[in-house]
């Protein structure tokens, strides 16, 4: 009996890429894709981080899918995108990054009080 007649998944390695793509299109979740994917996660970690990984992964899928790569190449730079969408927020945080308009419109502004401003002369030859 082999591993898909005994109803468990076959690891990503021994599944042909065309398949693979149409499981990757079938996933609803974070840790659909982190399983499609073969990317090992900690489920704390997108518990807190869920949707700002997703929105990260996202992006990086649309720059993918813009190129039209084969499907090796393009499951590769999904695993990879994911990896380094998970990695985003396992080292920083969403105020880090904001990806979303209510974080990036609280993002810090720069601004010089006029008084703080000094003009030094030109000095000339």
């Amino acid at each position: 009996m082999t591993a898909a007649s005994a109803g468990q998944v076959p690891p990503a390695g021994q599944v042909p890429p065309a398949e693979r793509l149409a499981r990757f299109r079938q996933c609803v979740t974070a840790e659909d894709y982190f399983q499609a994917l073969d990317v090992p996660f900690d489920p704390k970690v997108v518990a807190v981080n869920r949707l700002h990984i997703l929105r990260h992964f996202s992006r990086a899928v649309a720059r993918t899918d813009a190129g039209n790569p084969a499907p090796p190449e393009r499951l590769a730079a999904y695993r990879a995108a994911l990896v380094a969408s998970y990695e985003a927020f396992t080292t920083g945080t969403a105020l880090d990054h904001r990806l979303f308009k209510v974080l990036a419109d609280r993002a810090p502004q720069a601004f010089v009080a006029v008084d703080t401003v000094t003009v030094e002369a030109e000095k000339r030859a």
